[in-house]
């Protein structure tokens, strides 16, 4: 049965006891039901039994007193709460009185950071040199001790649990809200775990804000007021004054590093000042090997946040420019643009974002720019050509059509408007680009702004890849197909990991040439290399990929695969549904890929509902003469198989057809069989030959196939 040792209140803390500064874990006690065990955090102290010393580490509010308790529950030992309170020569007297009484034991000093480095010295040198096997001087504390930890690490004479240790588990995090009787949407779970990492204290006391009323369960995911006023007090009260001004004002970086919080304050130094707080304060902790790179937990940095708003909001905006500035200069763009934004500085972020807006949407980050665009006063926003191009790109990859000729029109004012005092070099290459792309009348107008894009274009362009795919595409569509397989070729060869998305659209667009020219072992290969860059560049959810997915499905649907080309038809039909009207040409071109993809599934009816969806929206595009040769090749195809069909069904015997009634029904070969009066061979031998003379493969599809032709009613 565990024990522990009562000895003088001069010389140990009872846990009952009131102190100035709230115990760790005390929070979490509580009633001994509403305890979160933790087993395998004990089981780890038990095991390190023949180590001299165990530290545990953490800062306040991750259930350190509350481990160690259930740490005495669980050992055979005495333990013995010593006070941090008191000299070098009281501690030696209690090991020394602890050792004469007990064989075995562990003395537990909690708060130990708080003990003068000459007594925690001499503490670590009696448990090196004067312990008995198997006893334990455990050090709990807040803060990094002055003590050679590497070396006892070396030396296999420490055992250590840290704050990544002691954090929650998913499961333990959804055990302490559930005690605390809140229900959390499944959504939120992750969320919750991510902004808490597992610290205990701040989320029980968000559970309870809660739970007394005082706010939702976003209390949970956003910030909470209970949980500002603890980490103030807990986390950053004990800060000196010029290291807690260094930690709000440097909190605007979420990586920090020394060079960076020296561009932040104008000063020298900074790096060590890192390294001060980092031993000082657990919740700042070093991300790399090195230690040159710092990172605050996420709810320390934002009450450290809140602190700077509230207190010096003037610097805010300047601290963000900094950072912009700063990360910029280190060839860190989206850092710099993500602070520029936050500085509310639109023609910062216009400069920073709009060299690099076509290599985020095509690589499926169309989002984060919508992210940043909408951080910004939309009048601000639209005040910038280069902020209201990205907008019109990240417009169009959502596949909002209408926005995105919005802001194509107000990117062309407000390059006339900046025109005076010189722009950005591609400008005039990325307007004429974005104003072909959400061009929806005419297939030559298209053509000719991706060659007016040519010309302004510099060599180096971010838009050659957008050129390129609309200008194939113009000349394919007003049947030139020769110029536009070299075009398209050219993209697909130069573009690569540039602009993924487009390199897609490029093959899908060269696989539909190549089905026209009946080249289907090149058109297997040209989808399988779309549908590659799509998964790689985890594209499968950007609404324009409907096209290359489309043009899979006809692939796989000519090859006979009909399981692969029946997903990636419902895939397609997914992402057009997201797109709506979107571009006449292009809902167009997916239609018509879908319905031969629906034709050679033998689904003649999905067939003719694409085809004359499709035909609608080419009207649209009178000059896209490619168009009509697809629709004569469909509607052939489909009334050849209609003729076939008919051949087939009146050659159909009078048994058959009295089989044929009775498929549309759910009874089984057996039930009809007696309803007939013949054997059960006889009747799946009759609906075998009824599926073969309808050119069916199963029973749903010769009872289509039978109400097309008019057998059925």
């Amino acid at each position: 049965m565990p024990s522990s040792q009562a000895v003088d209140v001069a010389h140990v803390i009872p846990r009952s006891a009131a102190v100035l500064r709230v115990p760790d874990g005390a929070l979490l006690r509580g009633r001994d039901r509403r305890l979160i065990q933790r087993p395998a955090l004990v089981r780890k102290l038990i095991a390190g039994r023949e180590r001299p010393l165990a530290l545990v580490l953490a800062p306040p509010g991750y259930g350190k007193s509350t481990l160690l308790a259930q740490w005495e529950q669980a050992d055979e030992r005495v333990f013995i709460w010593a006070s941090v309170g008191r000299g070098w020569p009281k501690l030696a007297q209690l090991i020394r009185s602890a050792h004469a009484q007990h064989q075995t034991f562990v003395l537990v000093v909690d708060e130990a950071d708080r003990l003068r480095p000459e007594v925690l010295n001499a503490l670590v040198s009696a448990a090196l040199n004067e312990l008995p096997v198997y006893c334990t001087i455990a050090l709990a504390a807040r803060a990094e001790l002055q003590i050679p930890v590497a070396r006892l690490r070396a030396h296999r004479m420490l055992v250590e649990l840290r704050a990544e240790d002691l954090a929650l588990t998913a499961n333990e995090a959804e055990m302490l809200l559930r005690r605390e009787g809140v229900k959390v949407p499944q959504e939120d779970r992750r969320a919750i775990l991510r902004r808490t990492q597992g610290w205990a204290a701040p989320l029980y006391l968000a559970a309870l804000s809660v739970r007394e009323g005082l706010g939702g369960t976003d209390s949970l995911t956003g910030p909470q007021h209970m949980v500002s006023e603890y980490l103030s007090a807990e986390v950053l009260g004990d800060m000196p004054e010029d290291l807690r001004r260094f930690a709000v004002r440097t909190s605007v970086a979420g990586e920090l590093t020394g060079p960076l919080c020296d561009a932040l304050l104008g000063q020298h130094g900074s790096g060590v000042t890192l390294e001060v707080l980092a031993r000082q304060s657990a919740p700042l902790s070093a991300v790399d090997a090195a230690h040159h790179r710092y990172r605050w937990h996420p709810l320390v940095r934002e009450a450290l946040l809140s602190e700077l708003h509230r207190s010096e909001p003037e610097l805010e905006g300047g601290l963000h420019r900094r950072a912009s500035l700063w990360h910029a200069e280190s060839g860190e763009a989206e850092a710099a643009i993500e602070h520029a934004v936050k500085a509310g500085d639109a023609h910062l972020a216009g400069e920073l974002l709009y060299p690099h807006v076509v290599s985020y949407v095509s690589r499926g980050r169309a989002r984060l720019v919508a992210r940043w665009l909408g951080a910004l006063r939309r009048d601000r926003v639209a005040s910038q050509p280069t902020l209201a191009l990205s907008a019109a790109l990240s417009a169009l990859a959502a596949g909002q059509l209408d926005e995105a000729k919005a802001w194509s029109v107000t990117a062309g004012a407000a390059a006339d408007r900046a025109k005076a005092g010189g722009h950005h070099p591609s400008l005039g290459s990325g307007l004429n680009v974005v104003q072909a792309l959400v061009e929806s009348r005419s297939v030559r107008v298209i053509g000719e702004r991706a060659e007016a894009s040519a010309s302004a274009e510099p060599k180096d362009s971010q838009w050659r890849p957008y050129r390129l795919l609309l200008a194939g595409v113009s000349a394919h569509l007003r049947g030139e197909p020769e110029p536009a397989r070299q075009i398209l070729d050219s993209a697909i060869a130069g573009t690569g990991n540039v602009a993924p998305s487009v390199t897609a659209l490029c093959l899908a667009q060269r696989a539909m040439i190549a089905i026209e020219d009946d080249d289907w072992e090149l058109v297997g290969e040209l989808t399988d290399r779309a549908m590659t860059v799509i998964e790689e560049w985890h594209l499968d959810n950007a609404p324009t990929a409907a096209l290359p997915v489309a043009a899979l499905a006809a692939a796989k649907a000519h090859d006979r695969h009909g399981d692969e080309a029946k997903a990636a038809l419902r895939r397609a039909l997914d992402l057009l549904a997201t797109l709506g009207e979107f571009l006449p040409w292009y809902g167009a071109e997916v239609r018509i890929l879908l319905a031969h993809a629906s034709l050679w599934l033998a689904d003649v009816g999905a067939a003719r509902t694409l085809l004359a969806e499709a035909s609608r929206l080419a009207r649209k595009v009178p000059d896209a003469v490619a168009f009509g040769r697809w629709f004569d090749e469909a509607w052939g195809y489909m009334d050849t198989l209609a003729e076939n069909r008919l051949a087939g069904s009146s050659s159909l015997t009078i048994a058959e057809l009295r089989i044929l009634r009775f498929l549309p029904s759910h009874r089984s070969f057996r039930e009809i069989a007696l309803q007939l009066g013949v054997s059960a061979n006889t009747v799946k031998t009759q609906a075998h030959a009824v599926y073969r003379k309808l050119g069916a493969g199963s029973r749903s599809e010769a009872v289509a196939r039978a109400r097309e032709a008019g057998l059925l009613g």
